[in-house]
């Protein structure tokens, strides 16, 4: 029985200690998309063109984000509910670089344990996560030219974030040591449609003991697609799965999957979007409610063909300016419907009558 007591009393010592231990890290698991380019919490490849700009304000509610493991086989959730709040800003440079800076705030905490950490069993409040600097380059793909709303097409990219370790570390809001994520990025985007992979690498400098659980250097992965909506204009949805791992078993994995709906009107572009923790390691919430708002100003001609993206029918693909309908803003590359292309029709603004064009040239026969 004496024995029984002291591995009771020792395993209690351990945990609290284990406990004690667990300041110094930043529990938020979402870190949102930089501009319209990206996704939800995966980047996109794309950066703005040279010398534009764009600011974004992000909310979140996250519900039940911190649980830990005892050595005893218990556990306890530490942190019950949390508000936070991200607004940054993106510099484009050169159409294939980026600097971005963000400042995440936790607007409201509530949390308590039973077993003291530090001398104290509240978490409840309200704190400063570390802020974040960002650089964004694009390797692969289109040049992001000024006048430009989007680059189509494949792109690959690599991002560097660095967070700067001043935050409330008693709220789970810092990091307190060197850290940074080091990102590879891959995209395809069609007029304002796309899908995104990110495989990336989380590095600090030293392990963090949280309960029985280590948390360390972790592998980042996602995968993230955005179809159109139809027949809205400018209105996609969103799917996304991300997720880290550190190798060491289950409670130091995770798995977020998200769904969501983005829409723009002109310089502005909002979000929403909901979901919850698959696997639901350190940090991963039971479930996370998210808005987005992003001011982005750009060109009011996105295909830089003449006519302005409000009289323009088709505002991502450019006129071709032959004397044929070119006030409507759209390609038209058979003028006068007789299957025979512009560009190898002799007559592109009269139709050759059937069965009269031999040659097909285009023309009809005399």
């Amino acid at each position: 029985m004496a024995r029984f007591a002291s591995a009771f009393v020792l395993v209690l010592t351990l945990g609290s200690t284990a406990m004690a231990s667990a300041q110094g890290i930043d529990v938020e698991r979402f870190r949102p998309s930089l501009d319209r380019f990206g996704f939800l919490g995966i980047q996109g490849s794309a950066t703005p063109g040279h010398l534009r700009w764009n600011l974004a304000l992000w909310t979140w509610y996250s519900n039940k984000p911190l649980r830990v493991r005892f050595v005893d086989g218990t556990s306890e959730t530490v942190i019950d509910h949390r508000l936070t709040s991200d607004l940054l800003f993106q510099l484009g440079l050169f159409g294939r670089w980026s600097l971005a800076l963000e400042v995440p705030l936790v607007l409201y905490q509530q949390g308590e344990t039973s077993m003291a950490l530090n001398g104290r069993t509240s978490f409840t409040g309200f704190g400063v996560e570390d802020p974040r600097l960002t650089t964004k380059i694009r390797l692969l793909g289109k040049k992001t030219e000024k006048i430009q709303n989007k680059p189509d097409g494949p792109g690959v990219g690599l991002l560097v974030t660095m967070p700067v370790p001043i935050g409330t570390e008693s709220l789970y809001a810092s990091e307190d040591q060197f850290s940074f994520d080091l990102q590879a990025l891959g995209d395809f985007h069609l007029i304002g449609a796309g899908v995104g992979i990110m495989v990336g690498w989380r590095y600090r400098a030293n392990a963090r003991q949280v309960g029985v659980d280590t948390l360390g250097q972790e592998m980042l992965y996602g995968f993230s697609l955005k179809p159109p909506i139809p027949p809205a204009k400018n209105l996609f949805g969103l799917l996304e799965f991300r997720g880290s791992t550190s190798f060491r078993g289950r409670s130091t994995n995770t798995l977020e999957g998200d769904i969501g709906i983005r829409y723009t009107k002109k310089d502005v572009t909002m979000t929403a979007a909901f979901g919850g923790g698959l696997v639901r390691g350190l940090g991963q919430p039971n479930f996370r409610a998210i808005f987005g708002f992003s001011w982005s100003p750009k060109s009011n001609d996105m295909d830089n063909d003449g006519i302005p993206d409000s009289r323009d029918e088709c505002p991502r693909l450019p006129e071709d300016i032959d004397g044929f309908e070119d006030a409507d803003g759209c390609m038209d590359p058979d003028n006068d419907n007789d299957f025979v292309p512009d560009a190898d029709d002799r007559c592109p603004n009269e139709e050759a009558l059937e069965g009269r064009d031999e040659n097909e040239d285009g023309c009809t026969d005399p």
